[in-house]
């Protein structure tokens, strides 16, 4: 991928990555400059570290102080709870320390990634002509995050009000402490999605550009074989006279039709029909618009020269290759990060099931307000569990993909593509194969398995609390504990 005149900023994937990138530097954990040709790490970053780092550790060791959460916990009378509840907290706040100085030592390796994928997208830009509506995008992304702040500041002033204001118990400190733990979550989560949701649009794009070679995506009711250009038997042909996106098919109209504004017309049997997208509908801001890329340009068509079509079935099978190398960078960079951040959701999520249980139990006033604010949270962590695992699925399944598209291919027109075109599409099929798509942090795989593994452990472990929580106390001042009579042996001779 041969990139030396092209500037780093050029591709559409940097571009829309800014506001992300802005929220992460914000958080710790993109210490250095955007990109490797920048300035760096610069001690302005370095300072700004330092001040996370001392903001994290102060808040450590005021919600490590056992008195403070004694007056936290005092109305609510469960040691259960209490003890959950700081556990949770603490361990957020480390995690906030352990995860900036991960991307700290990591930060090779994220500039690893950004020029890997910024080649790979201007490669698909410049040689298969896609284009993606950025500023739709940017916009998306900016109300996506700004819907994330506004939904955390509404959680902690629901604290403030329920539980300062109601109870009369000043939380400042943990209000504080929360919104430190949860902005690097925010970021973290931001970051990975963004990062997974481009390779599988890319994903998408190599699958939709293998797809010309089927030539069966018309309604037409004759079928389009590609010819190798040293036999002598002909077919019918047909051009492609339509946009494509990489979802499918967006519409288009005949080549003869005098309505048709903006089509390249030549004499005989175009190899490729090119129609740009209209400005007013690539620019609106709209799901279709933001999930959609366009391929303005296809590149294959019937005529095309068998040594066309090896050129451009080796250059997806590189494309291809970069993309699973893309994942192995996500997987060394960021998971295992999230593998702490989904332990500390976790852990926050038995013991706010265990809060809404003794809200329903108890019946206390106190109970119920800490039950709601806890909710806010679990619908929080919930959806941030539910969006990395829809993303990193997604993006396994389109790269699987690819190997059935190489089989309809090979099925198709294994009697008329040439051995070196069959050669290569099997060897594609067995580089799809044998490439590890998971995202995974080692231990498990970001996928929907983990997530029913989470159902089940939390079922478990709500079941073990609330058995604590109802089981009598044990001893000989237990209320209810009988004892009938004790006999007196003497063991003496």
């Amino acid at each position: 991928m041969n990139t030396d005149n092209i500037k780093p900023t050029d591709s559409s994937f940097c571009r829309i990555m800014k506001p992300i990138y802005l929220v992460s530097k914000m958080s710790g954990l993109w210490p250095q400059s955007f990109l490797r040709a920048s300035p760096g790490v610069t001690v302005l970053d370095i300072g700004y570290l330092i001040v996370l780092y001392a903001m994290y550790f102060f808040f450590i060791l005021v919600n490590t102080n056992a008195k403070l959460w004694d007056y936290y916990m005092k109305p609510f009378e469960s040691d259960i709870l209490r003890y959950g509840l700081q556990t949770h907290l603490v361990n957020g706040l480390f995690l906030g320390v352990v995860i900036v100085t991960i991307n700290v030592v990591q930060y090779q390796k994220k500039w690893d990634y950004m020029e890997l994928l910024d080649n790979v997208t201007k490669v698909v830009e410049q040689e298969f002509h896609v284009r993606y509506p950025i500023r739709v995008v940017q916009t998306f992304i900016v109300i996506v995050i700004s819907s994330e702040l506004i939904y955390l500041v509404v959680i902690l002033a629901g604290y403030y009000y329920l539980i300062d204001q109601t109870l009369n118990i000043t939380t400042k400190y943990l209000y504080a402490s929360y919104y430190m733990m949860n902005i690097s979550l925010l970021a973290l989560i931001n970051e990975y999605i963004y990062f997974t949701v481009h390779i599988r649009r890319l994903f998408m794009i190599v699958n939709r550009l293998l797809k010309q070679l089927l030539l069966g995506d018309t309604n037409e009711s004759n079928e389009t074989v590609l010819l190798d250009q040293n036999r002598k038997s002909k077919t019918p042909t047909i051009a492609y006279d339509e946009i494509f996106t990489v979802y499918g098919r967006a519409g288009g109209r005949k080549i003869g039709d005098a309505n048709a504004g903006g089509m390249v017309k030549s004499k005989g049997p175009p190899k490729v029909t090119m129609v740009a997208p209209a400005s007013a509908g690539f620019n609106k801001l709209s799901a279709t618009t933001v999930y959609t890329t366009y391929i303005t340009k296809l590149k294959i068509d019937n005529q095309s020269s068998m040594e066309t079509i090896l050129k451009t079935v080796n250059r997806l099978s590189v494309l291809h290759y970069h993309l699973c190398d893309a994942i192995r960078l996500v997987n060394r960079i960021s998971s295992l990060s999230l593998m702490f951040h989904f332990g500390a959701m976790f852990v926050f999520l038995v013991f706010g099931l265990f809060t809404i249980y003794k809200a329903f139990n108890s019946g206390t006033w106190a109970f119920r307000i800490m039950a709601i604010a806890n909710g806010a949270w679990i619908a929080f962590y919930l959806a941030a569990i539910l969006s990395v695992i829809t993303a990193t699925t997604a993006a396994q399944t389109s790269g699987r993909m690819t190997g059935d598209i190489v089989h309809q291919i090979i099925r198709k027109h294994q009697n008329h593509f040439s051995v070196d075109v069959i050669e290569k599409l099997s060897t594609l099929s067995l580089q799809v194969t044998m490439r590890d798509m998971s995202f995974s942090c080692g231990l498990f795989n970001f996928d929907w398995n983990l997530f029913g593994s989470i159902l089940s452990a939390l079922a478990m472990y709500l079941v073990f609390l609330i058995q604590f929580d109802v089981a009598p106390p044990v001893g000989l001042n237990s209320p209810n504990l009988t004892i009938p009579s004790i006999e007196l042996i003497d063991f003496e001779v």
